[in-house]
């Protein structure tokens, strides 16, 4: 809704009245208190609750700053605001972008202010990477655009760097080589999906782009990725950049990476097993389309699976057969109805009741996640009565009487779980660690579970001075927990490597569990303590071996009841595919232990040689819990050094000086040889310290709402009416983007003949409010007593409205308009000036689930209803109503393949109705009008004439009328993807072909209106109906243009073919 308001913003010198426009909805469900610390370098804001998330994240944020100014060899100019969330579904209702964050989005770093902003979402590990390869894109703008749109307007920046650089950049100086990415480029290079380095986008832009920087650093030297990014600056270009670091164009690069990877990764196709050959592959992404295909779940009796899948573009969730992989029915429909907003596939978020018959699934639904119980048969499904920030990993105990769960709130992820008969929910371990991935044991009195808890088996929560960021957080081991007295059991304890996915056997002795041990993720199988009549002490006695030798990643385990059937997913031809085993309790790998890749025996040597140089630190620890904690300490020492808690809240202003109320202007940094070294170390103490309170703890701080500049800019819009119009657009905003401010101004000889404006909009709550006022002008010539006489038409508003969003896909809109509109005549002062006041209420009604294609919307459906007009209060001769509506249905096939079917009409009455005009499309560069001129004719006109657009193959204004109907048929084919290869803008990438009909008639009296006739000839023909046909391409050229060639059609014949061009997006 945000973005429907700031193009209302921007449009409103354009039009005179402000109708229904379409776009989903970010919807505020919840009010924020905010407040603020102060690091060194950052500016972290969060909300109440999210004290322990803003400690780590300052820890964090300096530790990895600290870490990449060293890399790249730069100092950040200005300071860095964070903003955090404390769940994924509170992120989504930022205001800080008006884009829509989907559950694939860990972050953004966006462009105005250079603010970095990510939520928590359980996994302190992930929190970590989220922060760092967010800080990475906020230092690189600081050093390539000056962190701001508006710098790089100013300084006209042209530099255009391709994705795989930035991400891949961001990925290698956040987290340098990871298990993860390695799977995934030695899937990518056997599978030979691996493009050339210019053609990494995508998914592949992170991990390829990664892999290239890991490249450059291992065989030119990690000094070399810092080279690098400095000459991209000095160089203006990636290419010459790169050939002055390394020696080498991109496209030798490119071919050396790539020979390099095959050296690395092909012997591993002797020592290993596709998963096609140790299971049976159900899915095949290559065929069906699509990435994904996760978190399948076999029925208890192990006939079918169910599956969540992208091969239809959304997320769904589908059942197939378990023998063959065929494809039952799809159950949920997600990204499109209320019911099922947003699904995940990171996690196992599907579970079959003992019944065989209904699943229960976690997803997103009015700001936070619930669980639905489905009817696999029926598909009749129902909500459980409770929601939270966060959910994941849901699992049905085999008695059918509970639910385990993963819950999230602001500083931990814990088990839950969900009683059917008293409809409550219990925390099972309610402590700061991450817990993942819960799987019931048969007899219901344990659960089995993945964390990051290390040896920490009391279940106690951490006193405040506990420092999660100095605890070892990234690795994920095996634990079991009691029901009923919440006693934890470590299963596994292996170091370098993360233990999850864990699958209970049918008797409960025994688990099947997925392990990165040797660099790969392969299933190991391992006794457990089933009771206290075990000899042993612990589970971590027992020994555990590889079923698999895999060369994919494999993960999402799942298990029949009896233990005979395991389906899993794994990482096969450059997407994730489902796979099925049987009796994979009696498999073995036939060796105790799998080959270490090359990655994790590099892992393994340098933690040996680092524990041989730290032996003597440690030799006093008598605490071993302790002792893991010290050993993850940074060596630079910073850690010691930030280590610093949430202490005094404070909101007088003048207790502390805040820095994101100080004017930065006064610090200038250049290279002035009359400044002394001193100065310079001065302004940069100033601008970066850390505001503490007397303990030396952090000062908390409420939010101050402060107004900085977004843009301000020359802009050149195009006008249907008007043509070419030039404007200087100037945006303010405050940190969070709650408050906004839009001034617009095309200032001519004065005032009167000018065009300026100014809105503000309020986007904090649910409700939505803007007000505007604006004064536009236009000169225009019309027939008069002396010939052709200019006339001034002027019009000033004042224009209130809301917004409330019923959910992300339906909103009610309001408004109330006072325009004062006039018509003077330049030419002959004895004509009097046309002047009129309107006051006009408006309410629309808009409904908009469409999935976007490539220059339009290719599935879904959008509608607006809209009810306006002046109930001539003050002056019932110039009283009038209008009811417009427009309906819209996107039908995609073949995937990327698009029909159209568009229906849309008004009516307006009154003593001055409205007029509609049809004919010609929007934005027509190459336009003309069957009128002579635009077809204002009075004050009235200039306010609330209308176009009813596209009807092409007629002039602008071909009919008008108080009454309109319009029909448009559009077939959209995606004629050429890929236009050529190698690095492109996206304006060559997509070329779009359209066929099309569009047809409609406006008038006035609807006795009088005759859609058919006959001509002389007897024959039958058109008459106020209008028929246009043609063909078209839709092509990017610095914004998308639209060239279309059509036909006049009247039933009888075709007229003369047209040529139009124009720009903009299709409808």
């Amino acid at each position: 809704m945000k973005k429907v308001f700031i193009a209302a913003a921007l449009g409103f010198i354009l039009t005179s009245v402000s109708l229904a426009q379409f776009g989903q909805n970010k919807v505020n469900y919840k009010d924020f208190e905010w407040f603020y610390i102060q690091t060194r370098h950052f500016d972290i804001y969060f909300s109440k609750g999210g004290e322990k998330i803003a400690e780590f994240t300052a820890a964090a944020a300096e530790d990895a700053l600290n870490h990449l100014q060293k890399d790249i060899n730069y100092q950040v100019n200005s300071r860095i605001t964070l903003i955090v969330y404390n769940s994924h579904n509170d992120f989504q209702e930022t205001n800080v972008t008006d884009e829509y964050t989907g559950k694939g989005v860990g972050g953004f770093t966006e462009p105005f202010k250079n603010r970095v902003v990510f939520p928590f979402e359980g996994s302190y590990k992930k929190f970590q990477h989220v922060i760092a390869h967010e800080l990475v894109h906020a230092v690189m703008r600081d050093m390539y655009f000056g962190g701001t749109v508006q710098n790089i307007i100013a300084k006209g920046i042209s530099l255009q760097l391709p994705n795989w650089f930035m991400e891949g950049s961001a990925e290698y100086l956040s987290q340098g080589w990871e298990t993860n990415t390695d799977m995934f480029i030695r899937n990518s290079i056997i599978s030979e999906s691996l493009p050339d380095i210019n053609r990494l986008d995508g998914y592949l832009a992170y991990r390829g782009g990664q892999s290239v920087f890991k490249y450059i650093a291992d065989n030119y030297g990690r000094q070399k990725v810092g080279e690098l990014i400095n000459n991209v600056q000095s160089a203006g270009s990636l290419e010459s950049a790169m050939k002055s670091t390394i020696g080498i164009s991109i496209e030798d690069l490119s071919e050396r990476w790539k020979k390099s990877l095959k050296k690395e990764y092909w012997p591993d196709v002797a020592t290993t097993q596709d998963p096609d050959e140790l299971s049976k592959r159900l899915t095949d992404n290559k065929k069906i389309g699509g990435f994904y295909n996760t978190s399948p779940v076999i029925s208890p009796q192990g006939d079918k699976i169910a599956f969540i899948s992208d091969r239809d573009i959304y997320l769904n969730v589908y059942i197939m057969n378990a023998q063959d992989g065929k494809i039952i029915k799809k159950i949920v429909e997600s990204g499109w109805t209320t019911d099922f907003e947003e699904l995940t596939v990171l996690h196992p978020s599907l579970t079959w009741a003992p019944d065989n018959k209904q699943l229960a699934l976690s997803s997103t639904n009015g700001g936070f996640d619930v669980i639905t119980i489905i009817d696999a048969e029926t598909e009749k499904s129902f909500e459980l009565p409770f929601k939270l920030i966060g959910i994941e990993s849901v699992n049905w105990s085999r008695d059918g009487k509970k639910l385990a769960f993963i819950g999230q709130n602001s500083i931990q992820s814990d088990i839950y779980i969900y009683d059917f008969t008293t409809q409550q929910i219990t925390n099972l371990t309610d402590d700061i660690y991450s817990e993942a991935e819960p799987v019931w044991t048969p007899d219901g009195k344990k659960i089995i579970f993945s964390s990051d808890r290390g040896s920490h088996l009391t279940q106690t929560v951490p006193t405040v001075d506990f420092d999660m960021y100095l605890h070892n957080y990234k690795q994920l081991d095996l634990y079991s927990i009691d029901i009923d007295d919440k006693k934890i059991d470590r299963i596994t304890d292996w170091d370098l490597s993360n233990e999850k996915y864990a699958s209970v056997s049918a008797d409960g002795k025994e688990i099947l569990f997925v392990s990165d041990r040797n660099g790969i993720n392969n299933i190991y199988r391992k006794k457990i303590k089933s009771s206290d009549l075990d000899s042993v002490k612990s589970s971590l006695e027992y020994s555990a071996t590889p079923l698999t030798n895999s060369q994919s990643d494999i993960g999402q385990l799942s298990l029949t009841y009896d233990g005979k059937k395991l389906v899993f997913t794994a990482l096969y031809n450059l997407g994730y595919n489902i796979f099925i085993l049987n009796n994979p309790f009696e498999m073995s790998a036939d060796v105790d232990s799998l080959k270490f890749t090359k990655y994790m025996t590099g892992l393994i040597k340098a933690k040996n040689v680092k524990e041989n140089d730290q032996s003597v630190v440690f030799t006093t620890q008598k605490d071993s819990a302790q002792k893991i904690n010290l050993t993850v300490v940074d060596s630079t020492g910073q850690n010691a050094q930030t280590r610093i808690f949430i202490g005094q809240y404070v909101s007088d202003k003048s207790v502390i000086e805040d820095s994101v109320n100080t004017a930065y202007s006064r610090y200038v940094f250049t290279n002035d040889k009359m400044e002394s070294d001193s100065v310079r170390i001065e302004k940069r103490n100033q601008l970066f310290k850390e505001k503490l309170d007397q303990n030396g703890n952090f000062l908390v701080n409420k939010y101050k709402i402060n107004f900085t500049p977004d843009l301000v800019y020359a802009n050149a819009g195009y006008s249907t009416f008007y043509g070419l119009l030039g404007t200087t657009v100037l945006s303010f905003s405050d940190v969070l983007g709650n408050h906004r401010l839009v001034g617009i101004t095309s200032l001519q000889v004065d005032i009167k003949n000018s065009d300026y404006g100014l809105s503000y909009y309020y986007l904090k709550e649910r409700l939505d409010i803007g007000i505007q006022a604006f004064h536009t002008a236009r000169f225009l010539y019309k027939d008069g007593y002396y010939g052709s006489e200019l006339y001034r038409f002027t019009n000033f508003g004042l224009v209130g409205m809301a917004s409330y969003p019923l959910d992300r896909f339906h909103r009610l809109d309001f408004g109330l308009s006072v325009l004062s509109v006039s018509a003077d005549n330049l030419d002959n002062s004895a004509i009097p000036s046309d002047h009129n006041t309107y006051t006009l209420p408006s309410f629309s009604f808009v409904q908009d689930n469409v999935l976007w294609g490539y220059t339009s919307p290719i599935e879904g459906t959008r509608y607006s209803l809209t009810l306006f007009g002046d109930p001539g209060f003050v002056k019932k001769s110039q009283s009038f109503y209008s009811f417009t509506f427009d309906y819209r249905n996107y039908f995609r096939f073949f995937f990327d393949n698009g029909f159209v079917f568009r229906l849309s009409g008004g009516v307006s009455g009154g003593a001055t109705a409205q007029r509609f005009f049809i004919g010609g499309t929007e934005n027509w560069i190459n336009r003309t009008f069957s009128t002579g001129g635009i077809p204002i004719s009075n004050a009235n006109d200039y306010a609330f004439l209308s176009p009813a657009l596209p009807l092409r193959g007629y002039d602008y204004a071909e009919r008008l009328g108080s009454k309109y109907g319009l029909l448009n048929l559009e077939l959209r084919i995606p004629i050429i993807r890929y236009l050529l290869t190698g690095g492109l803008p996206l304006f060559f990438q997509n070329i779009l072909g359209v066929a099309f009909i569009d047809a409609g008639s406006a008038w006035d009296n609807t006795d009088k209106l005759q859609l058919i006739s006959k001509n002389e000839n007897g024959s039958t023909v058109t008459k106020d109906l209008l028929i246009g046909t043609g063909v078209g391409f839709r092509l990017y050229m610095l914004f998308l243009w639209r060239l279309d060639i059509v036909w006049k059609y009247d039933l009888n014949k075709f007229s003369e073919p047209r040529y139009l061009i124009s720009i903009g997006l299709d409808f």
